[in-house]
């Protein structure tokens, strides 16, 4: 029988990876999905050649190396190229994952993915973990996090998908604004009241 598959999500800078991380710590088997895309972004990989293979990306190039800095600011100043980023992509993300949770032992896999709402729909999940922060948090987050401005860091936060939406979407929600500690108590409140059991 699969593993349950218990992803992970939430706005950018919100605390995703810290709530992975806190949940890995406990022993829980776990999958980061940009972890996954960073192995196939490598030379050679899928979709580093998905990517090289569309012209509208070639100003992220220098030869045969990818600048990651260079591609987050041509998707982010344009709607139209991230869709066509996501959607070269996220097949061959979703598919690596398949494959990891399918080889896993364990009775549930928690999955970070950041942009699991615009996915939903095709990608296999048994409950959904949201992981939210107040906008001054998540700016001055990804401020400290990309070494960014804040008019820069403003318009990727806005570039996401609407919060109260993924609310409505998800089985668990996790406010991640306060400090490292609160954020620990409420994981484990959760895990205590069995709430990550329900798909089990």
């Amino acid at each position: 029988m699969s593993p349950s598959r218990i992803v992970i999500t939430g706005l950018i800078a919100s605390g995703k990876s810290t709530v992975a991380d806190i949940l890995k710590e406990k022993g829980y088997d776990l999958i980061s999905a940009d972890e996954v895309n960073r192995d196939l972004i490598k030379k050679g990989g899928k979709n580093y050649i998905a990517i090289k293979n569309e012209p509208i990306f070639a100003p992220a190039f220098d030869g045969d190396f990818l600048d990651k800095k260079k591609l987050a600011e041509i998707i982010f100043n344009d709607k139209e190229k991230m869709e066509r980023l996501n959607e070269i992509s996220h097949a061959n993300i979703i598919s690596a994952i398949d494959e990891m949770v399918e080889n896993s032992k364990e009775d549930k896999v928690f999955i970070e993915v950041p942009l699991f709402f615009k996915i939903k729909d095709r990608f296999p999940h048994d409950l959904v973990v949201l992981v939210t922060a107040s906008r001054e948090v998540q700016i001055k987050r990804l401020m400290a996090r990309d070494k960014i401005d804040y008019d820069f860091a403003l318009k990727k936060i806005e570039s996401q998908d609407e919060l109260e939406e993924m609310k409505k979407q998800s089985d668990i929600i996790i406010d991640n604004s306060g400090d490292i500690e609160s954020l620990r108590r409420q994981i484990e409140k959760i895990i205590k009241r069995g709430d990550f059991n329900e798909s089990c």
